[in-house]
């Protein structure tokens, strides 16, 4: 690669000095990895050396994030320099490689003085947004967080975001408009204003504004994962804090309202399974598919249902060895931790404790138990593990801390791994699904055919190599001293100018990958110098339309002939003369042409420059009409409007298409049939028998074009007709006593048509409730003086709840 310095062109190691960048769309869902990946590990570059002054010192892994946009890989962390195990440059913190073959991109330099924990594509690719403990970037003044150009390594000053309060960013997550951010900092400055912030807020992806009323306040540690659920309307905290908005959050836990920033209603705390306090936290979070999956201290991971947080399995590794990331790459969950060789993984569907049960207490039944190391793989729908799932890979102690899936069947990992299928490697490796890398050369092409000779040039034709991906192109080589003369993407080529003497030359083909084939046989000829050919070409035959499509056309003619050799044909637009395409070939394709009538004809042109005369005309007709191949946009997941004995009413957000949405089918997640099929975003599944029920859905136009699905949603049909009846309205609360301010109170019960669960005291001033109670009776505490007027409710189990009771006014002194 031209302009590269000494040092990094000693990092390739001789390979080809030609390289072709694959122009990929931006990654938003990975292809699936539900087949197994391989110990196969090719990646031509690792990264080394360990920065310190961190706030990670403790933990001495060099790679902490990995994200991808398009072609490139990105690699964030503590390391100081890129290396190929022999030479090493200079780039700490962050760099870029090329995501198919690994080679090291040197023209993304971005100058970072302090570590990088996380690393988010914006949606539509145009950004990177990192997060770490670093003061600059580029020599500007940042603080851990900032929106980088992915080409250039600039950053992006138009986006206003800016965390302060001795900032360090820990975790990046982004659903909708929203960038969520998870670390240790106090303050927030943004074109949305100046506020207080603790440990997490979130940032409109395209302004960096901050979102003013959702600031949660988290107190006595830090954020160390942030997970954000579009399904549920909610977002997941992971880390060692202990407060969060003025609640004990156990085990460094805790679930929000994406609305309002506030504890979500109707879970479960964290089940922890340690009694050491000092050893109940986490270190990530991730959710999809009704699972929301934590990773943390005391070697667990557990999956978690999303309804209620309650424990779907629970997994621990022994006898050490703390679950520090976790990815969703397809239909699996991948999980790195500092595991050693002889740990055992034990799944459960309760808590298994570490080391041992407390008293009282007991593990869950073991169902499934095995050798694990520093990754392991789980179902990420059914939450189970997946025993067969041992990469070949050590580490040198921390483990594997970033894990990424990329659009190939591929998984890159990265911490301090030293390393992978027996070879060396640097900090990260990448395993792939069988044939999902192309290392495979193409064939050997055939020699080279002479096709016309000059004085000072040569045409020369050979017969195509084949390739399992693809041929890119073909080499033409000196065999005197193995120079490439040429270089072209089909089977001729002409060189030009040759200096008179007697030459041998021989073909080889390549693919994207730089994968070379073995030489073609040899070829020789001789250049005289002679005098220049004036001689034109015979007339070629006229352009006949062999295809024709909406908006192209393929046309072919009958060659020409010349004393020396064709070396092109120009076909020609006859109503202004001018040449639209001139190629060797004796065929060509028009693209992007609109609607009309079309006339050409065709010239021959040898290498000397001599031109034919024109062929004949030949016209035809462009009618514009495109077909339709665009999916239309992935509806919004269904919603549980209404449930009813044996039906579910569900409504969706709509889809867009470039033409039209014609429609949505609904299918069930366990076998993939259609369910229902609607015209709207609405419909009613009935009958439906008694049981659970995940479904998800697809919008279809009128061309057949399906998008793909949304999230799922899962129901329960139970059979029986829901409650909806309210019990009758309680008695007013008689006064029992009332002494030093607390006051005892007793009513008369209502009645249920299926039984009353409990009673609110309500505060009639405002409204408030100042105490539920399963009896007909009350203490209540604390009231101040003077005169207060309260009224009582019943409710049953289904949340159903009484009219209000008359009032009883109450007079503290």
């Amino acid at each position: 690669m031209k302009g590269r310095n000494k040092v990094v062109s000693a990092l390739h190691r001789g390979k080809a000095v030609l390289s072709f960048l694959v122009l990929l769309g931006v990654l938003v869902v990975p292809t699936s990895a539900s087949a197994e990946i391989g110990n196969n590990n090719d990646l031509p570059y690792g990264v080394s050396g360990l920065a310190t002054g961190t706030q990670t010192d403790s933990i001495e892994t060099k790679v902490w994030a990995i994200e991808q946009i398009g072609s490139t890989v990105y690699v964030g962390g503590r390391f100081l320099q890129v290396t190929d195990g022999q030479s090493s440059v200079s780039q700490p913190y962050l760099a870029a490689f090329d995501a198919v073959t690994g080679d090291y991109i040197d023209t993304f330099t971005p100058v970072f003085d302090g570590a990088i924990y996380a690393l988010q594509a914006s949606p539509d690719g145009s950004l990177l947004f990192v997060g770490g403990d670093f003061d600059t970037v580029n020599g500007q003044a940042i603080d851990a967080l900032v929106a980088l150009d992915p080409s250039t390594g600039m950053a992006d000053t138009s986006w206003s975001g800016d965390i302060n309060g001795s900032p360090v960013v820990r975790s990046l997550d982004i659903v909708g408009s929203w960038l969520y951010v998870g670390g240790s900092f106090t303050s927030v400055v943004s074109s949305s204003g100046n506020n207080a912030a603790w440990r997490a807020l979130r940032f409109d992806i395209t302004t960096g504004g901050h979102d003013v009323s959702w600031r949660p306040v988290v107190l006595g540690g830090s954020v160390w994962g942030i997970a954000a659920s579009p399904d549920a309307d909610r977002v997941y905290l992971a880390g060692s804090f202990t407060w969060v908005n003025g609640v004990g959050a156990t085990g460094g836990f805790a679930a929000l309202e994406a609305s309002s920033s506030d504890l979500a209603a109707g879970v479960q705390d964290l089940q922890v399974n340690t009694a050491n306090a000092n050893r109940q936290y986490l270190y990530d979070v991730v959710v999809a598919n009704g699972l929301v999956w934590v990773a943390g201290s005391e070697h667990f991971v557990q999956a978690l249902n999303e309804s209620d947080l309650s424990i779907n399995y629970f997994h621990l590794a022994h006898p050490r060895g703390d679950y520090q990331d976790l990815e969703i790459v397809g239909d699996r969950v991948y999980a790195g931790c500092h595991c050693r060789a002889n740990a055992v993984m034990e799944s459960a569907q309760g808590v298994i404790w570490f080391p041992n049960p407390p008293a009282g207490e007991s593990d869950a039944p073991i169902l499934e138990t095995g050798p694990t190391t520093w990754v392991a793989a789980f179902d990420a729908i059914t939450g189970e593990w997946i025993e067969s799932f041992v990469p070949d890979a050590t580490a040198e102690q921390a483990g594997v801390w970033a894990i990424h899936g990329d659009p190939y069947d591929c998984v890159w990992f990265g911490g301090d791994i030293t390393t992978s299928g027996g070879k060396s490697v640097d900090s990260f490796i990448r395993l792939c699904e069988a044939g999902s890398v192309d290392n495979e050369r193409p064939s050997v092409p055939g020699a080279a055919q002479v096709q016309g000779i000059g004085p000072d040039s040569i045409d020369l034709a050979w017969n195509a190599s084949t390739d399992n991906f693809g041929v890119t192109g073909y080499r033409i080589f000196d065999a005197s001293d193995d120079s490439i003369l040429a270089e072209v993407p089909g089977t001729a080529a002409t060189l030009a100018p040759l200096v008179p003497g007697t030459y041998t030359v021989y073909v080889k083909a390549f693919d994207a990958q730089q994968n070379q084939s073995y030489r073609s046989g040899f070829t020789t000829f001789e250049i005289t110098g002679a005098a220049a050919d004036t001689e034109r070409p015979s007339v070629p035959g006229s352009p006949i339309p062999v295809s024709i499509g909406a908006d192209w056309a393929t046309l072919q003619w009958n060659a020409s002939t010349d004393n020396v050799g064709v070396a092109a044909y120009r076909l020609i637009d006859a109503s202004d003369g001018s040449t639209v395409v001139e190629t060797p070939d004796t065929t060509a394709t028009l693209d992007a042409l609109v609607a009309g009538t079309y006339t050409f004809h065709t010239r021959a042109v040898d290498a000397a420059g001599n031109v034919s005369y024109r062929s004949g005309n030949r016209t035809f007709e462009i009618s514009g009409v495109v077909p339709d191949t665009t999916r239309p946009s992935v509806p919004g997941s269904a919603q549980v409007l209404s449930l009813g004995p044996d039906s579910v009413n569900l409504a969706w957000n709509a889809s867009t298409d470039d033409v039209g949405v014609a429609g949505y089918r609904i299918y069930d997640a366990a076998g993939g049939s259609i369910l229902a099929e609607v015209s709207g975003t609405e419909t009613t599944l009935t009958p439906l028998g008694p049981a659970s029920y995940t479904v998800y859905v697809k919008a279809f136009d009128a061309a057949g074009n399906e998008s793909y699905r949304s999230g799922f949603t899962t129901f329960e049909i139970t059979g029986t007709a829901p409650d909806t009846e309210r019990p009758t309205v309680p008695g007013a609360p008689q006064i029992v006593s009332i002494v030093d301010g607390t006051v005892e109170l007793t009513w008369i019960p209502a009645t249920d048509n299926v039984g009353v669960a409990g009673y609110r005291i309500y505060d009639f001033a405002d409204n408030s409730v100042l105490i539920e109670t399963a009896t007909n009776s009350a203490l209540l505490e604390g009231l101040v003086v003077g005169i207060h007027e309260v009224y009582a409710k019943a409710l049953d189990a289904a949340g159903n709840e009484s009219y209000r009771s008359g009032l009883r006014t109450i007079v503290i002194d």
